[in-house]
């Protein structure tokens, strides 16, 4: 009777990894990502940094913004004024985080990523005034992406080694 038990839940179990399987995989192709030639030639500024502080989270659209030290400008540097920066000029705000239509967008304190943003829009109201948005998925720090990003904004063809 114990063997029958065993036999039945390993059953059970080789059945619902099967079913958590095929939902990874149905939600990673629900999201598909867009070029990333597209998504660096429709950000104004594309940055590298780190995410300092969590802020302004919106519970009915569970959204939030993030202040972020930025390392290095990739693009745009030149967009962003000093009504944009924070904290002597090596921080930003940040919004987007959690937003449905970007498909990577979640961080924690300490994510260091590549960011590509716009200003926010006007009819978002005074309160973003001075915020960026995301403007797409967030990548990965490595040297492989930042080389691609850096081949894009440069408009060069990237080297696969």
């Amino acid at each position: 009777m114990g063997c029958q038990r065993t036999l039945a839940a390993g059953r059970t179990a080789l059945l619902l990894a099967g079913l958590l399987v095929a939902l990874w995989h149905r939600c990673a192709a629900s999201c598909p990502e867009r070029d990333l030639e597209d998504r660096e030639e429709e950000a104004n500024i594309v940055l590298t940094g780190t995410v300092d502080e969590i802020i302004n989270m919106d519970p009915v659209h569970n959204t939030y913004s993030c202040k972020v030290r930025v390392w290095r400008y990739l693009k745009g540097k030149t967009n962003v004024n000093r009504e944009i920066l924070l904290d002597g000029g090596n921080k930003l705000m940040i919004g987007g985080f959690g937003n449905p239509g970007i498909c990577d967008n979640q961080v924690a304190t300490g994510d260091t990523r590549i960011f590509f943003l716009n200003p926010a829009p006007e009819a978002m109201g005074p309160e973003h005034k001075n915020e960026l948005m995301l403007n797409s998925s967030l990548m990965r720090i490595t040297l492989r992406n930042l080389e691609d990003v850096e081949h894009c904004v440069e408009g060069k063809q990237p080297v696969f080694l």
